[in-house]
């Protein structure tokens, strides 16, 4: 035997010291120690997770461009102002509900004052605000972008998952913290 272990010669080695591996969350008492490795099913799970989000992004992102020549991140916008009462928010309040930061929210919202979809106007009640308003041209461009958004949303995800599938996942997102509080479709 070499002086250097195989990653499997490590394995059994543990497994012989540790007894069996630990390979689902219920075999590792809660809080025991939050920077041990990830065993197989919670990477999976992360990895999983990383990887829909990811594709599932940029396939939005494409079929927004081809369809309506508007970015996910721009289509966003439109959406977080469409929900919005009166179709208008402070720019800070924009920037904090999309998580991105103020300097990233004024490039898009730049694009979007081009293109006539959105104006930024004095804020009413803070003369040094400014509020982001939603245009009929923004509100136009929406609804034909949110159709593609929707019908590429059903059919890359959730036209995949059985009911008893969006069910669990829900429960999953209030489990570690989310919940359907988050803006809507």
């Amino acid at each position: 035997m070499s002086l250097r272990n195989t990653h499997e010669e490590r394995e059994t080695t543990a497994r012989e010291v540790d007894g069996p591996r630990r390979d689902t969350p219920s075999d590792t008492p809660a809080g025991s120690s939050p920077a041990r490795p990830l065993n197989r099913a919670e990477r999976a799970a992360w990895l999983g997770l990383l990887s829909t989000h990811l594709r599932l992004l940029r396939t939005l992102d494409r079929e927004l461009m081809t369809a309506e020549r508007l970015p996910m991140s721009s289509f966003e916008v439109l959406l977080t102002l469409a929900e919005a009462p009166g179709r208008h928010l402070r720019m800070k309040e924009l920037a904090a509900s999309l998580l991105i930061s103020r300097s990233g929210l004024t490039r898009i919202v730049d694009d979007l004052e081009r293109q006539g979809f959105v104006e930024r106007r004095k804020c009413s009640t803070d003369a040094r605000g400014f509020d982001a308003v939603l245009t009929e041209a923004g509100t136009r461009a929406y609804r034909r972008a949110r159709k593609v958004h929707l019908s590429s949303l059903r059919a890359e995800f959730l036209d995949k998952l059985t009911p008893e599938d969006l069910t669990a996942l829900g429960g999953i997102w209030r489990t570690v913290g989310f919940d359907d509080s988050a803006t809507t479709c």
